[in-house]
């Protein structure tokens, strides 16, 4: 359909002039108007000049085109052209062009020699008055940053992101802390966990509300600890994805987080630099304060805000867009960051000090078997391990033999493996398994005699322990808790099934059930178009009678069978099961056990109605 020249009288018979490319421009601009499909160009208008999705599309407009609708508020209806000249601080050019968009926004109706602004708006901005500017944003001032510097920058941040995220859940899942009564988490535990990944409290809180805000955190039932915070099922998956795939995840929910628009102006301000970095963290604000000057409160600090957590993820660095933050939410992301970031390695650098370093990400599976047998001593581009009596102790609690230790560095390391790292493991094994507890209430056995003769004259362990044989005592304490006590005094003990055989201890993973919070994509404008032509017709082609059909089922059913043989277009008011009416103009296929299958114009999809729900059927030219 082409826009006439016709002035229209309402906005109903605006929208009914434009052409099928300016509706879809109306449907981009305020997708709200979309969600439902509104049946006709009425119910459009309707939903346009509602005072919810008025204020919706206020609240995205920038400081000049507020300004210009509060002046075409103030002024008498019809405005011309002439007469917001003397009110607005612009060119005609500007004008014209600000008004342009008001009306493909179905903020104003009517022709440029007589526009009408939407009720709504002009109550809501009457008061306002003109206060521009209208040329733009306040400018920022800038200072130039190296790109190679720029490049190094950001792809550290983003992998000290996914380290940090990655052993904050991995420990999380190992010890879950409890959730609060309020249903949120302990002070002490967010301080551990800053100490654990040796970064502030502000910051763990934040990758604490972009986990659970990405359905990779949330919370599960512990037997032992009733309701706990944990790594969901979907964190597994995570984990094992490439570092792009992970990073466009994170960013991903903290974009839709609550503030997103002002999220995405602060984005888009810094892109308007071309990669220069801000000098003045107010130059920002001020910034988006104009292009989104009727914001949710606080508007302000969530741009201070929103900086820190941007370079927190690698979006912004040294002050300025990084080459990931760039890319953003568009198609090539993954690439982009991709080549943004390191390779993954498979393949560490053993060394004399019983450390290895990675000199990259490794593979998944390499690193989590790595984890077995070393601690990790510092993250960054490149992780060191550090390989201690303790962690080669828990490689062995969870069956590896030592030879399986050797035989895994000499594989993995491509430096030779230094004699005293083998010498650590061969002794850590020695002595793995020469103190055995089991149940009694519990019962220690030892190979030597004298490592008894050494508990039993401990003045702590002594009194709980009975001698039964010469390398056997038993006690009266549970297995956890003396084997606690003897940790506490520098003896380390394994565990023995009844037979004897040594227990393997495998990792006690807590996981919660994913919790889907997404928000629905908006109808793609283009199907939406087709709707409201297809309901513009139904609403055309309505009987003049307008009475529902008293014949019954039976006599509809043959109607409707006649226009399918006959391939003859029809027109149906149809009763949902929620009782709401709809008109329809479809083209009957068959009608077969009380149903009609019929292609319906309104959804572009061949669909199946209930003939009792059909109230009233006629021909359609």
């Amino acid at each position: 359909m082409s826009e006439t020249d016709t002035t229209p009288r309402t906005l109903a018979d605006d929208l009914r002039a434009r052409g099928d490319d300016a509706l879809a421009v109306l449907l981009r601009a305020r997708p709200d108007l979309a969600t439902p499909t509104p049946s006709d160009i009425g119910q459009l208008a309707s939903r346009a000049a509602s005072r919810p999705s008025v204020a919706w599309a206020l609240d995205r407009l920038d400081l000049a085109h507020l300004s210009t609708l509060a002046a075409m508020s103030a002024l008498e209806p019809p405005v011309t052209l002439a007469a917001l000249r003397r009110q607005v601080d612009a060119d005609d050019a500007r004008i014209s062009a600000i008004v342009a968009r008001l009306h493909a926004s179905a903020l104003v109706w009517g022709r440029p020699d007589g526009w009408h602004v939407v009720r709504e708006a002009r109550d809501a901005l009457r008061v306002l008055g003109p206060r521009g500017p209208y040329d733009g944003p306040p400018a920022l001032r800038t200072r130039e940053v190296d790109d190679r510097r720029m490049r190094h920058a950001s792809a550290g941040s983003v992998m000290e992101l996914l380290q940090r995220v990655e052993h904050l859940l991995a420990t999380w899942g190992e010890q879950p802390p409890p959730v609060l009564r309020s249903g949120g988490r302990g002070v002490r535990d967010v301080r551990n966990a800053a100490s654990l990944l040796g970064v502030g409290t502000d910051e763990v809180e934040f990758l604490l509300d972009l986990t659970q805000a990405a359905r990779l955190l949330g919370r599960a039932i512990h037997a032992a600890n009733g309701e706990v915070w944990a790594p969901t099922t979907v964190f597994d998956a995570w984990r094992e994805k490439p570092p792009a795939d992970r990073w466009i995840a994170l960013t991903s929910a903290w974009m839709s987080q609550p503030g997103r628009r002002v999220r995405a102006q602060v984005l888009r301000t810094l892109a308007s630099a071309d990669g220069a970095a801000y000098t003045d963290v107010e130059d920002v604000v001020d910034a988006v304060a104009w292009h989104l000057p009727r914001a949710e409160e606080g508007r302000d600090d969530l741009v201070r805000r929103t900086l820190v957590e941007a370079t927190w993820l690698g979006v912004v660095a040294l002050d300025a867009l990084s080459p990931a933050g760039a890319v953003l939410g568009l198609p090539d992301a993954r690439d982009v960051v991709d080549r943004l970031l390191p390779g993954s390695v498979t393949h560490v650098l053993v060394q004399a000090d019983l450390t290895a370093v990675a000199p990259g990400p490794l593979e998944p599976a390499l690193r989590a078997r790595l984890e077995d047998v070393a601690v990790v001593e510092s993250r960054g581009g490149a992780t060191v391990y550090r390989f201690t009596p303790a962690s080669l102790r828990r490689a062995l609690d969870l069956g590896w033999p030592a030879s399986e230790i050797h035989a895994f560095l000499t594989e993995i390391s491509a430096t030779p493996i230094p004699q005293p790292l083998t010498y650590l493991v061969d002794d850590t094994a020695r002595l793995h398994g020469r103190l055995r507890l089991g149940d009694a209430a519990s019962y220690l056995r030892a190979d030597d005699p004298a490592e008894l003769d050494a508990l039993l004259a401990d003045p702590t362990l002594g009194p709980t322990l009975h001698r039964i044989a010469p390398t056997v005592v038993v006690s009266t304490v549970r297995t956890e808790l003396l084997a606690e006590r003897l940790a506490a005094s520098g003896r380390q003990a394994v565990a023995e099934e009844p037979g004897g055989v040594l227990r393997v201890h495998r990792r006690d993973l807590v996981r919660a059930e994913a919790v889907d919070v997404g928000l629905r994509p908006p109808p793609d404008p283009a199907e939406a178009v087709a709707a409201l032509r297809a309901g513009e017709m139904a609403a055309s082609l309505r009987p003049a009678d307008g009475h529902d059909d008293q014949r019954g089922s039976l006599a509809t059913m043959a109607q409707l069978r006649e226009a399918a043989e006959a391939q003859q277009r029809m027109w149906v008011a149809y009763m949902d099961q929620a009782g709401t009416r709809t008109e329809r103009v479809v083209d009957p296929l068959r009608v077969d056990a009380g149903w009609l299958t019929a292609f319906d114009h309104r959804t572009q999809k061949v669909q199946r109605f209930a003939v009792h729900r059909i109230v009233q059927v006629a021909s359609a030219p």
